[in-house]
């Protein structure tokens, strides 16, 4: 069976960017998450107590997908997100803000559960920790501009939850990425070492 690696971290953190870079680097096929089509994105941005079980709901189920396929390819993949953020960070934090119903999250997170029960874990996340401070100024950078409105105390709440799930995280290996200091755009020689680390930890071999 192919290896599976997830990447892990708040929005902005890089986590598309590592993945395109790593994928090219470990000729690995990327998935990456459903942004620009997700039908109830930018309703959510404007109504997010009554979109967010649709957003969060598309994007579980388009995860699934891309995992269901990475098992029936059987190929060596890397995704952009691991299918545990959907359901511990963000349909909790909405939960949590009461931007999701009791009745919404509850059956959401039954859907998840099963889901998984048809899914394999993934050989290794890569968990890319970032402050808020780097998270801000990343998503200031790229100037998405339904995510610049979002008042920085969402995205605190966020760093909150990743803290505490990463913690307790056990589905995988772990490899961790300062992301604060380490910018594989703008200090790309940073990416040998985690090639290096990555290609020691999944015992893979013919690595460019």
């Amino acid at each position: 069976m192919g290896k599976m690696i997830v990447l892990a971290g708040n929005v902005g953190a890089g986590k598309s960017t590592f993945t395109r870079i790593l994928s090219e680097r470990l000729g690995f096929t990327p998935y990456y998450e459903s942004v620009s089509d997700n039908p109830f994105l930018e309703d959510f941005y404007e109504n997010q107590k009554k979109w967010s079980y649709h957003l969060q709901t598309f994007f579980l189920f388009h995860r699934f997908n891309s995992i269901k396929k990475i098992i029936d390819n059987d190929d060596n993949a890397i995704l952009d997100r691991s299918i545990y953020e959907d359901a511990e960070i963000f349909a909790k934090n909405l939960y949590n803000n009461g931007k999701m119903s009791e009745r919404e999250y509850q059956t959401y997170r039954q859907i998840f559960y099963t889901m998984l029960e048809f899914l394999k874990k993934p050989d290794l996340l890569i968990y890319i920790k970032t402050s808020v401070d780097t998270v801000v100024k990343r998503i200031k950078k790229r100037g998405r501009e339904m995510e610049m409105q979002v008042p920085i105390e969402y995205w605190k709440q966020l760093d909150d939850l990743y803290m505490e799930w990463i913690s307790n995280y056990n589905q995988s290996k772990i490899y961790v990425v300062d992301g604060n200091t380490i910018d594989i755009v703008e200090n790309p020689e940073y990416i040998d070492k985690i090639v290096e680390d990555i290609s020691e930890i999944l015992e893979l071999e013919n690595v460019k």
